[in-house]
């Protein structure tokens, strides 16, 4: 079979049977574009790519400037298609198999201090617009206070937060649902910004079936990851906060300081929504805050 037909049929059981989230989609198409180009450049055909192809693209690959992140992406979508071309016999044997993978980089994460999460709090909430004041105050509340991806954030609906029980639904990677519990102050931050939308808290859709997406744009659309990148970005440089701010350094934020503040790592990778707990353990680093109390309270002269 001809590569692009194969890598067609494999994109339509991503998007069919596994469900594939549009992220996961972009990811592959950019990782086996890469692959069918370097098929192509070499004149094979699928057939004929066995161990030493799949060790030659790899080598191709590392001798590229992409991070270490990216590499094990391309390193998973690589292997994740030539699984499923064994899999429905359009090749003989799975050239990836028993392949080591590359060894992932086990990096420190981004995160603020408290006292620069509280910056970043008041500094969001200084927009021109009241709607939009409240608006990013309860988006990055929010973030912070539940730990979610921006993907998440900007799917999130209206109905997907209750208020009652204090906790907001979420459907992250993998289609996986899982609850997530929310702090006071971030449902106080959220009811506020709907009301001065003029929406109502507990009904679904006005009486329509339609959902309500949670964050809007000023033109009334569902506001997208890229302007919740900007609108963080430029609030951490207005905070005085002088390093990159990401919607995932609140990500990391929230994870270091609930573990800083004795929550345990099982709980943690929960609230995540982590599928494997060793993804989680990247949280697990000692902060100086955490290691100063941790010493002042078990050395005899501290």
């Amino acid at each position: 079979m001809d590569v692009e037909l194969a890598v067609r049929k494999f994109f339509l059981t991503l998007k069919v049977e596994r469900n594939a989230s549009p992220a996961t989609i972009r990811a592959y198409s950019i990782d086996l574009r890469d692959l069918t180009q370097y098929i192509a450049g070499k004149k094979l055909s699928l057939a004929q790519c066995d161990r030493i192809f799949i060790r030659s693209f790899l080598s191709h690959i590392r001798s590229l400037p992409y991070s270490r992140a990216t590499l094990l992406r391309k390193w998973a979508s690589l292997r994740s298609f030539f699984k499923y071309v064994a899999r429905e016999n359009i090749i003989t044997a799975n050239p990836c198999i028993n392949l080591p993978s590359p060894r992932r980089e086990r990096k420190i994460p981004n995160f603020l201090t408290e006292s620069e999460v509280e910056k970043l709090i008041e500094t969001m909430s200084e927009a021109r617009r009241p709607l939009a004041a409240s608006r990013n105050r309860a988006l990055v509340e929010l973030l912070y206070s539940s730990g979610l991806r921006v993907g998440e954030i900007e799917s999130l609906n209206i109905e997907d937060i209750d208020f009652w029980s204090g906790t907001v639904r979420v459907v992250g990677k993998g289609n996986r649902e899982r609850i997530v519990p929310v702090g006071l102050q971030a449902l106080e931050a959220v009811k506020t910004y709907l009301k001065d939308r003029h929406e109502e808290v507990g009904v679904s859709g006005k009486g329509k079936m339609e959902a309500r997406p949670l964050f809007l744009n000023k033109f009334g659309g569902r506001l997208s990851t890229r302007a919740i990148h900007f609108f963080i970005e430029a609030s951490a440089r207005k905070a005085g906060i002088n390093r990159k701010v990401s919607p995932h350094a609140l990500r990391h934020s929230f994870a270091t300081h609930l573990l800083d503040h004795g929550c345990d790592l099982r709980s943690v990778q929960e609230m995540l929504g982590h599928k494997n707990l060793s993804t989680t353990q990247i949280y697990a680093h000692v902060t100086p805050d955490r290691l100063r109390k941790v010493y002042e309270k078990a050395h005899p002269r501290a």
